[in-house]
């Protein structure tokens, strides 16, 4: 069976790189002893693959991958998971999908960043407004490419911003992977812009991963 498992990393393991969260799975499958499966040939692997890439320095509250294992119950995959995994990573919700579905990269295509700071004295509502009246956003690339001038305004699909109790919070919603992935180094650039000192900030976080079918929002674990 295939599972598609959406899982919540906590802020003191944003460090952890890609690579490392990988291990970390890794090594929970074995201990929660879960009956994957291994790919074939030479160099047999965890038949595992994350999602979107969480970039390191930001924590995410709902991620996700994808696993082949021997059929177990559901309940009992993620009461293992759970027991197995260190402090501040936890599994959400896991639902069984088809054999032949889509990878998690192919499909995840927006994602909401937040981010939280100290009270500016700025009216935040209406810079939101005036980044999304802008018909180009322009800002260096944070990707490999750092010499490449990017116009974000075609995967900026909203910005909202409220105040909680003494903070204040920015939410953007964003284009990821092909073809414009949206960076939230970049979205920060673009705040400065604006006259949002990144002295401000006191954390962000990817609040959230979706599938992006015209105007709606779905979750990976929904059927789109």
């Amino acid at each position: 069976m295939r599972l598609r498992a959406e899982y919540s990393v906590g802020p003191h393991l944003k460090f952890l790189a890609n690579l490392d969260m990988m291990h970390l799975m890794e090594r929970t499958l074995r201990r929660a002893k879960i009956p994957y499966l291994l790919s074939e040939g030479f160099n047999p692997h965890i038949k595992m693959s994350l999602g979107t890439i969480l970039p390191v320095g930001v924590w995410g509250q709902k991620e996700y991958f994808d696993l082949d294992i021997k059929p177990m119950p559901i309940a009992d995959f993620i009461e293992a998971m759970n027991q197995a995994l260190p402090p501040g990573i936890y599994i959400r919700k896991c639902c069984e999908i088809l054999p032949l579905a889509p990878a998690l990269m192919k499909v995840i295509n927006a994602a909401d960043y937040i981010f939280m700071m100290q009270c500016t004295g700025l009216d935040l509502e209406n810079i939101a407004a005036q980044i999304l009246s802008q018909d180009k956003i322009l800002v260096n690339s944070k990707g490999k490419n750092k010499m490449l001038t990017k116009d974000l305004r075609p995967g900026l699909y909203d910005i909202n911003a409220e105040r909680q109790d003494e903070v204040e919070i920015i939410m953007a919603r964003v284009s990821v992977n092909e073809p414009l992935n949206i960076r939230f180094d970049e979205i920060l650039d673009v705040f400065v812009q604006y006259g949002i000192n990144k002295k401000y900030m006191l954390d962000f976080w990817r609040r959230g991963n979706y599938i992006r079918k015209g105007e709606h929002y779905y979750s990976p674990l929904e059927k789109v």
